[in-house]
């Protein structure tokens, strides 16, 4: 055909050329797609908490992200292609997780394990399940952190064991008295008032626990707040000077109140101010031994009112000063193995004072005393006040 035929096979050239780049370029794109969404679930997987980790039939670790390899205290370089169970020092984690490669356990393997971590308080939950059978089986693990969680319900279990007992006391004395008034109707009043004395007494005792527990749900909660007014600190200490007198007799500690000719009205939380002080006098009185004294002395400094609360008690040791403002903390002086208590009071007080704007120091001294001092803006700030 001519110049014709040459003219129709030079456009097919052309098209099939260019249906070759076409090609070539659809190649290149759908390769940089697929190695860009690789990298993006690698970037993924190493961003996790938890340590993932993906093994072949024989236990072999294919990979292994970031945080495995924090977990299992080594390189991750090292981890590629190595046995997993070379890597777990716990020989009851290896011996589950080996089951996965024998086929001798199926579905989900969770368990609890220190795996050798170097400190004696790590707990992690390994689960596993098989993602493949027979040729090419795979299976998926994966490592979390759970120790915050366990030292969490350690201190929730050992509070709500504290808590029991104290509440068991009072009630157990409240029933008892009331059960000796009912049996003896005819009672001197002496008698009948000291009865009454002691179930009043430990009525309150109730309330102070019970008030401890709520206000640890509220600081757990996010939710305390202080319900402000003005707060008449003669009327305050005068109502704590009662409170406290049956139990400081009962254990023959001479209790003193030293208060200034005239106090201040301040602005603050009654409720939440008594919790606070009764917390540090009644610790003074159960940390004191017979025979022994506990003072209280409030000063008013133009404008802060300051609050010392001292004992002849045990003292607590120099590097527990801070730790006993901790919650669930309890001294490690075996002289206080027999004294029941929640570790809750003193990190409740700090907590109600500072919210309204105060704080509560100690200076201790093994074996002579200790002396709390609590203090409060005699206005609070305008926060607390709005």
């Amino acid at each position: 055909m001519g110049p014709k035929a040459k003219a129709w096979n030079d456009l097919l050239r052309e098209l099939t050329a260019l249906r070759k780049q076409d090609l070539l370029r659809r190649a290149r794109d759908e390769s940089a797609g697929a190695g860009g969404k690789q990298d993006l679930l690698t970037a993924a997987c190493d961003a996790l908490w938890i340590g993932l980790i993906v093994t072949d039939d024989a236990m072999n670790i294919r990979y292994a992200n970031g945080a495995a390899a924090v977990f299992l205290s080594a390189r991750r370089e090292a981890l590629s292609g190595a046995a997993l169970t070379s890597h777990l020092k716990d020989p009851a984690a290896a011996s589950a997780l080996q089951g996965l490669a024998d086929g001798t356990s199926r579905g989900r393997i969770v368990i609890e394990s220190g795996l050798g971590a170097g400190r004696e308080e790590a707990v992690f939950r390994v689960s596993a399940r098989r993602l493949r059978q027979g040729e090419g089986a795979a299976s998926l693990i994966l490592i979390e952190d759970v120790t915050q969680q366990r030292i969490a319900d350690k201190a929730r279990n050992a509070f709500v064991a504290q808590a029991t007992h104290e509440l068991r006391t009072p009630l157990t004395n409240i029933r008892l008295y009331v059960e000796d008034l009912i049996d003896k109707p005819d009672a001197d009043p002496p008698t009948r008032a000291k009865h009454l004395d002691v179930v009043n007494q430990e009525a309150r005792r109730l309330e102070r626990i019970v008030g401890d527990m709520l206000s640890v749900s509220e600081i757990e909660a996010g939710t305390m707040k202080l319900a402000t007014d003005d707060v008449r600190l003669t009327t305050l200490f005068h109502d704590l000077e009662a409170d406290f007198a049956f139990p400081a007799r009962s254990k023959n500690i001479t209790l003193k109140f030293v208060l200034p000719p005239k106090l201040p009205v301040i602005v603050g939380d009654r409720d939440k101010i008594v919790l606070a002080v009764s917390n540090l006098i009644g610790n003074a009185l159960k940390y004191t031994p017979e025979g022994g004294g506990v003072t209280v002395t409030v000063h008013d400094d133009s404008g802060t009112v300051r609050i010392d609360v001292a004992d002849s008690g045990i003292g607590i040791a120099e590097e527990e000063c801070e730790l006993v403002f901790e919650r669930f903390y309890r001294s490690k002086d075996a002289r206080i193995g027999g004294i029941t208590g929640s570790g809750l009071g003193l990190a409740l007080a700090r907590q109600v004072v500072r919210l309204h704007g105060g704080d509560i120091t100690l200076t201790s001294e093994l074996n002579k005393g200790s002396t709390f001092t609590l203090t409060l803006p005699a206005r609070a700030p305008m926060s607390l006040a709005a």
